[in-house]
């Protein structure tokens, strides 16, 4: 029988500001199974860690904190233990720390104020996905050596296209309202989950490669699967006779997809696929 001990999970939470502290310890406390602990700041936060082995499931930590900022305490604690999960308090979510944050390894990000119903969602999605992936030895690449790029190389699943989703979320200073943000959502997940489940045939020791470059007047993405790749012209529009499209699909074994290149090709202003068909690039113009 699995102990008590053996079972909690064991999260850190540092930030500088006292109540931010308290508020999660005491919402985080009432989930059965979670012990945490506090620190004031990165130091505190490393000493806490070394004098207990690094025995750890999830550490939370603020930006902006005295002595040792959450960036450091983030390369500090990944250099020796990378696969401890990490999840970044802050202000602005547009933050460019955040996103050397994201390059470093933390996994997650909540801003500021923090609702107590995405804090539980947040941690439990990490914990749950860091109890699904550990010991794979899976990692995430992540490359922004240009201001407005960024791109995620990644084993093949979903939970890394929901990743990308969060550094999509960090175009929060761009001229676009929330129904073309809504756009871009759905068009990366479609397009996503093609490469996934019909590109790389939900093959793990492949990767995905998903990337966006953010220009004056629009916004690029690139989606890339290593697979064999398709021919979308032999497509068929699905919604003509979304029947008969089941029917054929259910013949050939296959679930009813292909809704997917069709439904993204109404919400993005261009759509190209590369010759063999496993790289897609499309192209959201922002509207004057």
């Amino acid at each position: 029988m699995t102990s008590e001990a053996e079972t909690a999970r064991n999260i850190l939470v540092v930030d500088d500001e006292l109540n931010i502290r308290k508020l999660i310890r005491n919402v985080l406390s009432k989930i059965p199974g979670f012990v945490v602990e506090t620190a004031s700041d990165g130091t505190e936060a490393v000493e806490f860690l070394e004098s207990n082995n690094y025995n750890v499931n999830l550490i939370i930590t603020d930006m902006q904190m005295p002595r040792m900022n959450g960036l450091e305490l983030i390369k500090e604690v990944l250099k020796d233990h990378p696969t401890i999960p990490i999840v970044v308090l802050t202000a602005h979510k547009n933050d460019r720390n955040v996103i050397e944050c994201l390059e470093q390894g933390s996994v997650e990000y909540l801003t500021k104020p923090i609702s107590v119903d995405k804090l539980q969602q947040v941690v439990k999605r990490v914990l749950d996905r860091h109890a699904r992936f550990e010991g794979a030895g899976e990692k995430i690449e992540v490359k922004s050596e240009v201001k407005g790029w960024i791109e995620i190389t990644a084993p093949t699943d979903f939970e890394y296209v929901e990743r990308f989703q969060k550094f999509t979320a960090l175009l929060g200073s761009l001229p676009i309202n929330d129904e073309v943000r809504e756009d871009i959502r759905v068009a990366v997940d479609e397009l996503g989950q093609n490469a996934v489940e019909w590109g790389n045939r939900n093959n793990r020791t492949k990767r995905i490669h998903l990337s966006y470059c953010v220009f004056k007047d629009r916004i690029v993405f690139k989606i890339e699967d290593e697979g064999e790749g398709f021919d979308p012209e032999q497509l068929r529009d699905p919604s003509v006779d979304p029947l008969a499209h089941i029917m054929e699909r259910m013949k050939e074994g296959k679930r009813a997809g292909g809704y997917g290149v069709f439904i993204t090709g109404k919400l993005m202003d261009d759509i190209t696929y590369s010759e063999r068909g496993n790289v897609v690039v499309m192209t959201k113009i922002f509207k004057k």
